[in-house]
């Protein structure tokens, strides 16, 4: 063994000059078996990126020194870096089972499972990463990544504030414990926070960012426009102020600028991924009589049932339109008035033939949409004739026939980020439940949540026939035999809007950009009233409005 060749190579290596400790180990590691010797020609070998070989030698290293925890930790980086992640992600949990307690190893298993979205075991991984080196700020601040994924913000909270009294200047944490702050609507102090950042760098692009979505959550829409643009002047292109900007734009009706910039969604940071990229996108320029085209769900159920109205839109322009839904709405969806010229099919389902392809929200910025030219008829799906004949004669067999019957709706997805401003709970519509014994209220949810429950065992006036409304086309059959729904901003509200049924939306003071500022009535459905906040949180004002305007409306049915 040439040990001084050796002695020079690793000189080589700890100043950097990676290619000359490369040629003079390669040859001395054919048929070696030095420990030493593959342990340093494997790290070389990484360092120029030759995965291959790195693997080959860390393998043959550990042959001689099973278990070795630096090679071992060093493979696994490799393997990552070759996008060999299982193979990384076994030797981890491998080094973990067989009892190694080093902190840096539970850090890499948790990465590698939050890659393969094993999110809790990721965060038990680093829960027992922070037992062994509780003063690491690395991994407190990793911990509050993983807890963030979870959905757990306020644990999250904790975790980034721990990250930042070990590290006061590190101005990535303090973005994060902004971000964090905003996730659990304290809007106020995410705010205060994202200022103190931006004093110690003002030229911060992903501060400005958050504070332009912050301010929209305050209702302070120009300032965010303006802090939109400064991100952008900063960092030109950057997807998540593109987005942000939209959607303030959208929210004050400014639409025709908002389109451009409102595809920008599939790019940022936490996009959902497009499907259907092997097809060529429609661009709207293109001739598309006699062509086939798919158009996409994307985002949640009531967007889909929002923004269908243009696949008719797209027919009329002389082309065959395939429908890709989620399977709960494809019966529904199969309503539109298209004259045999919609194919709907549910999300999974093979594709056929087609020439081009769109997302459905996309669809407002190729027909350049604005404020005049919103398609809003008054009823653009249908229920199904036979479900709503049968739900007609199961809600006049009853022995009090009501006066009005109303359908309400207090909660969406609870995953939809937008949740804590739009759910509330049952209880909240006790107000309206005594108006008067001549109202019958129909709960249009499928599921609950356990803290309505006992409300709603305690309140057995209110129908709820969840075992009935099995798809979205059992509850428009529903939905069509009632004379009034109201509700939060969920799919069962577009749903009502959709066919035609007057839908009173109950929204928060920052409401979704689709429902626009100061109005009560909404260019997309014209079925609908909206009530609005008064104050931001303040459900119980609203609710009073709510009760005032239906005690109006009975008064007058009872007159006529």
């Amino acid at each position: 063994m040439n040990n001084d060749a050796i002695a020079q190579a690793y000189l080589y290596f700890q100043h950097g000059k990676l290619e000359a400790a490369h040629a003079i180990l390669q040859p001395l590691t054919l048929g070696a078996a030095d420990f030493n010797l593959l342990h340093l020609s494997g790290a070389v070998a990484a360092g120029l990126g030759l995965h291959e070989q790195a693997i080959d030698w860390y393998v043959r290293a550990l042959a001689l020194q099973p278990g070795d925890l630096a090679v071992s930790y060093k493979l696994g980086r490799v393997f990552y870096d070759a996008g060999r992640r299982t193979e990384a992600l076994s030797l981890y949990l491998q080094l973990i089972a067989s009892g190694v307690q080093h902190a840096d190893i539970y850090v890499a298993a948790a990465l590698l499972l939050q890659d393969a979205q094993r999110n809790d075991e990721a965060l038990q991984t680093l829960e027992h990463a922070l037992r062994l080196a509780p003063q690491n700020v690395e991994i407190w601040y990793r911990h509050a990544v993983a807890l963030g994924r979870l959905q757990r913000h306020a644990d999250a909270l904790h975790s980034i504030q721990q990250a930042i009294s070990l590290a006061p200047d590190n101005l990535q944490y303090r973005l994060d414990l902004a971000l964090t702050l905003y996730r659990l609507h304290r809007n106020e102090d995410a705010l205060l926070c994202i200022d103190q950042l931006l004093s110690a760098a003002p030229n911060a692009a992903d501060a400005w960012a958050c504070r332009a979505a912050v301010l929209s959550r305050l209702c302070r829409y120009e300032e965010s426009i303006a802090c939109s643009e400064k991100a952008l002047a900063l960092q030109p292109g950057d997807a998540d102020s593109n987005v942000n900007l939209a959607l303030t734009s959208l929210t004050l009706g400014r639409l025709d600028s908002a389109w451009p910039l409102y595809e920008s969604r599939w790019q940022g940071e936490l996009a959902d991924p497009a499907r259907h990229q092997d097809i060529p996108r429609w661009n709207g320029s293109d001739e598309v009589e006699g062509k086939t085209i798919l158009l996409w769900a994307e985002q949640g159920l009531g967007d889909t049932i929002h923004f269908c109205r243009y696949a008719q839109q797209v027919v009329e322009l002389g082309a065959l339109v395939v429908l890709e839904v989620p399977a709960t709405l494809t019966a529904l969806m199969e309503t539109l008035a298209s004259s045999g010229r919609i194919q709907v099919i549910a999300v999974g389902d093979a594709i056929p033939r087609v020439d081009l392809q769109l997302p459905l929200m996309s669809l407002p910025g190729v027909f350049s949409t604005t404020l005049e030219t919103i398609p809003s008829r008054s009823a653009y799906l249908q229920a199904d004739t036979s479900k709503q004949a049968q739900w007609q004669v199961s809600l006049t067999q009853k022995k009090h026939q009501h006066v009005m019957r109303i359908g309400i709706v207090c909660s969406g997805n609870a995953g939809n980020h937008n949740d804590r401003r739009r759910s509330i709970p049952l209880e909240a519509f006790a107000p309206l439940l005594a108006v008067s014994e001549d109202i019958e209220f129909i709960l249009l949810q499928p599921e609950i949540r356990q803290s309505d429950e006992a409300f709603l065992q305690a309140n057995p006036c209110i129908l709820w026939p969840a075992p009935q409304l099995r798809a979205f086309d059992d509850t428009a059959a529903l939905v069509a035999n009632l004379d009034l729904v109201i509700g939060v901003d969920t799919a069962a509200i577009h749903l009502a809007g959709a066919l035609g049924v007057p839908v009173w939306v109950m929204l928060s003071k920052a409401a979704d950009w689709r429902w626009f500022l100061g109005r009560s009535d909404s260019p997309w459905y014209p079925s609908a009233s909206l009530f609005r906040q008064a104050i931001a949180d303040d459900w119980d004002e609203l609710v009073g409005r709510v009760r005032q305007a239906l005690t109006s409306t009975l008064a007058k049915i009872n007159q006529s």
